[in-house]
């Protein structure tokens, strides 16, 4: 092979590194892209451990959509608006170094307000059915209930039972203040009702320009992570049959909307 067929071959290599990784850029940035959800503000509904398959285009674009929300531009474009019962990703208003999931509950213009554990849209107690108990894959135990936000949408919420958790009364979780929702920002509540920094607590109201994609079903889901911060090479590598043998398979593919 001569010099100039190397320079061939060499530059048709990276051509194609090229637009693979162009290509991988504009589905993740436009499209599509997993979202690996590390806490269980959404238990159980969404598990710690679950990646979520999320579509970047339901609400269009802004600059969070892009990798390190570079500066390029404010607001968004092509946006559709979301509608309650949306289950999110989005940034914090007061973290914008991580990503949050939550369920929409309260759009802009709405007045808020939880009463005893139930929320009330606009001076109305949504529908909220007790469903029973269950106890999650960690033992706690869980009061289940269907709740139907005034479009229709039904979703799971659950408390926790009060012997197993001191936040189930605290006023911030289960009687809060009014919430006034300004325009163009938004209200989040977590499924785990008594466990989740969303908009009754430190989270406030979330602008648009802050959402980023919507949640649509699990991808993956295992109990253990393969290789959390604190653990090296290879201590990782020995963890790999307890990561396999954690996996959730009846999680994969499972739609979260679904309240079956």
């Amino acid at each position: 092979m001569d010099i100039n067929t190397k320079k061939n071959s060499t530059v048709e290599e990276l051509k194609s590194i090229i637009f693979v990784v162009a290509l991988a850029l504009f589905i993740r940035i436009f499209l599509i892209e997993p979202f690996f959800v590390p806490t269980g503000s959404m238990k159980v509904t969404v598990l710690e451990g679950d990646y979520i398959f999320s579509t970047k285009y339901s609400y269009g674009y802004s600059k969070h959509s892009i990798p390190f929300s570079p500066d390029f531009f404010s607001g968004r474009i092509l946006s559709s608006k979301p509608e309650r019962g949306d289950i999110i990703i989005f940034r914090p208003p007061m973290n914008m170094d991580i990503r949050y999931i939550k369920r929409l509950i309260g759009l802009p213009g709405d007045k808020i307000q939880l009463i005893n554990n139930v929320v009330y849209i606009n001076d109305k107690p949504i529908e909220r059915e007790d469903m029973g108990e269950i106890i999650g894959e960690d033992g706690t135990k869980y009061r289940k209930y269907k709740e139907t936000l005034p479009n229709g949408v039904s979703y799971l919420a659950y408390k926790t039972d009060p012997e197993q958790s001191s936040s189930v009364n605290n006023s911030y979780h289960s009687n809060t203040a009014v919430f006034y929702v300004p325009n163009d920002k938004y209200f989040f509540l977590g499924d785990n009702r008594d466990n989740s920094r969303d908009s009754r607590v430190d989270l406030g109201f979330v602008p648009f320009e802050n959402f980023i994609a919507k949640g649509q079903f699990i991808l993956f889901s295992t109990k253990e992570m393969l290789w959390p911060q604190n653990v090296g090479f290879l201590e990782g590598f020995t963890r790999i049959w307890t990561w396999l043998s954690s996996i959730r398979t009846e999680r994969l593919f499972r739609n979260i909307y679904s309240i079956d």
